[in-house]
């Protein structure tokens, strides 16, 4: 295998840590800048939501709370006061089959309860999320897109938001059989013009579309998320050597990410995921309308671009998000398309955190949900192992790996595990501190295995140890930073300053305490609290700075992972 790795370290680097690909500006969500405006955008959510009026705005911005917090924090406030009412209210609506959710005029609002319900807690709201789903499925047309109530011309907006929560279900084992997106993804491919876009209301056999950037988005993102989801576009990303060099990787790595729910046995029987596709379908004419659909993007994309600016910019995340695992990289055109963006939502964002939409239907509590969505990049965000896993009770996973006693303990078999489905485990935002503890036990016990294995490159140890403390699930950077300190170990200390520029102030001091547990030092580099974020992330920076001095006067030659 050499550096084409098949171990967890580098799928979890690819998969967590990949930044946006040729970003040169701000290149994450991570990036301060972001962080801020992202920050902002919460803040007004939080105030407005209650007051949204329609329960489909207060849907869409407690979806975007909810993948920002998954983001920046690593889990879903169960407790928060304006998301939990948004969600018992469509978990009712649901459970009562109101038309709203089952049968109503459009699609919109259905696929945002159905993801906005799996994204907070999929397992307790199963049995709403699977009546939502089978009132979808009613809906969808022979041609196998969606539209309103009582038509038959398809819609390509609805369209997407179908797509999107066929994926959600999948993401979160709802039962769900493979012929329903297959038809949606046929009806994308089929109804594409002849100029390689799509319009609004399609119809088949069109030599030109007058689709805008915000349409061309919602059926080209569509159309990739689709064939990922039905195994159409192996996710093989090559990783280009000034990237590698940039990160500190070995040059040659070639990093292949494996679906998520391999393995998973409820889906098993419907979703075999092996290396062939999930369905049969025409490879050909895929291929062609996403050339086609690229190539209308290299002469037509515009970020920001009017109307329908919110709404263009998160199906267009989502777009960039599944090209990139299908394709490598952007290009042309689009490759800056999130430093773009961003300095477009940092021009125009509010005093009060919001964005102002242009459209009289969309309002300003939608607009500033979608920003937020997109600079978060919420397509990563639900790509995550599901938020709330099979694990307890020992389902969803292979017997032997990991199960439960009679006292609720997590019990695991080193010998039938890797370290990447403890990791997979630790998605799982519902954990307790004893569970978490239980799962930082056999982490602890699959690391040093990894470490101590004779087969590792230099390379390939700097490389693990930097995705692990470069995890953005927060548990995960929390448990890989508390083991690397445990450990006393001098070559951990790299990963350790490191990780003392975290965003999240927890990391900062977890790491600042190991090092003084590995220097002995004890009392000569103190962490004084400065009373609110921004100043203590400065202060950590401070500290860093000193132990850098530090460890380099030690060990004048260390490679840093910085």
């Amino acid at each position: 295998m050499g550096c084409v790795v098949a171990a967890f370290a580098f799928v979890w680097v690819s998969f967590f840590n990949d930044p946006c690909q040729a970003q040169r500006k701000y290149k994450d969500p991570l990036h301060p800048a972001v962080i801020e405006v992202a920050d902002n955008c919460a803040e007004y959510l939080e105030a407005s939501v209650p007051g949204a009026g329609s329960i489909g705005f207060q849907t869409i911005g407690a979806l975007a709370l909810i993948e920002y917090h998954k983001r920046y924090s690593g889990t879903v406030p169960f407790d928060d006061p304006v998301i939990k009412p948004v969600v018992e209210e469509l978990a009712a609506l649901a459970r009562a089959k109101s038309e709203q959710v089952v049968d109503g005029k459009e699609m919109y609002f259905p696929c945002l309860a159905l993801i906005t319900l799996a994204e907070y807690d999929s397992k307790k709201y199963k049995k709403e999320v699977q009546i939502i789903l089978d009132g979808m499925l009613s809906r969808q047309l022979e041609n196998g897109g969606f539209t309103y109530k009582g038509q038959q011309v398809p819609d390509t907006s609805q369209g997407q938001f179908a797509a999107l929560a066929f994926y959600i279900a999948y993401q979160h084992r709802i039962p769900l059989k493979p012929e329903y997106p297959k038809k949606l993804l046929d009806f994308y491919v089929q109804y594409q013009a002849g100029n390689g876009s799509w319009n609004y209301r399609p119809q088949k056999g069109q030599a030109s579309s007058n689709a805008t950037n915000s349409i061309h988005s919602a059926s080209l993102s569509s159309v990739y998320l689709l064939a990922d989801m039905l195994n159409l576009s192996r996710r093989v990303k090559k990783v280009a050597l000034s990237n590698t060099l940039e990160e500190g990787f070995p040059k040659n790595v070639s990093i292949y990410i494996p679906p998520a729910d391999k393995g998973k046995k409820e889906m098993a029987a419907l979703w075999a995921r092996g290396e062939d596709p999930i369905v049969d379908f025409d490879k050909t004419a895929l291929a062609n309308c996403k050339s086609r659909g690229n190539a209308w993007y290299q002469a037509n994309f515009r970020m920001p671009s009017q109307p329908w600016s919110a709404y263009f910019m998160y199906a267009f995340e989502r777009y960039a998000y599944f090209k990139e695992q299908a394709d490598g990289r952007m290009g042309g055109a689009t490759v800056s398309w999130y430093d773009n963006g961003v300095d477009a939502l940092i021009a125009s964002q509010g005093e009060n955190g919001s964005f102002t939409a242009q459209e009289r239907t969309m309002g300003p509590v939608a607009a500033t949900a979608l920003s937020l969505l997109f600079l978060v990049r919420a397509s990563e965000v639900i790509s995550l192992p599901p938020a709330t896993t099979e694990l307890l009770g020992g389902e969803g996973f292979g017997k032997g790996e990991i199960r439960q006693d009679k006292r609720g303990r997590i019990i695991s078999n080193d010998a039938e595990k890797s370290l990447g489905e403890l990791m997979g485990a630790l998605a799982d935002d519902n954990l307790d501190d004893r569970q978490l503890e239980q799962l930082n036990d056999a982490m602890k016990r699959a690391i040093q295995e990894f470490k101590s294995s004779g087969n590792k490159s230099r390379g390939e140890i700097k490389a693990f140890l930097q995705s692990m403390i470069s995890e953005k699930n927060f548990n995960r950077r929390m448990i890989a930073i508390k083991f690397l300190a445990s450990e006393q170990d001098m070559d951990n200390v790299p990963a350790l300053l490191y990780a003392m520029g975290d965003p999240d102030e927890r990391v900062c001091l977890e790491a600042h305490n190991g090092l003084r547990l590995i220097s002995r030092k004890f009392d000569t580099f103190r962490y004084v609290p400065k009373g609110n974020r921004e100043d203590n992330l400065a202060e950590f920076i401070r500290l860093k700075r000193l132990w850098t001095e530090w460890f380099l006067a030690i060990r004048p030659d260390a490679e840093l992972l910085e």
